[in-house]
């Protein structure tokens, strides 16, 4: 969570008053979190983060969350992944 913690407490300071944060993770288990193959054969670090803990993260860092989407995404070799997508405003 140190890495997220940061990461809201840079926008905070990046953003101007009234600025809106866009979050896109894919919940799950951090410990999960590891490289990942593309269809191209690239690899990619994943990292899963808990909904609960991003949400701490917004509130401790001055924002409030406006609005949580759940997208659905498919891909070729994998099974479906729903990306959970919060806008938080900065108070």
């Amino acid at each position: 969570a140190g890495g997220m913690r940061s990461i809201i407490g840079d926008a905070n300071s990046l953003l101007n008053n009234d600025g809106i944060l866009y979050l896109s993770f894919v919940e799950g288990d951090p410990e999960q979190s590891g490289y990942k193959t593309g269809s191209t054969g690239d690899r990619t670090y994943f990292y899963y983060h808990q909904q609960e803990a991003i949400n701490n993260e917004l509130e401790q860092s001055g924002f409030t969350k406006r609005k949580t989407f759940f997208v659905e995404y498919t891909h070729l070799r994998e099974a479906k992944e729903v990306h959970t997508i919060i806008l938080a405003s900065k108070c």
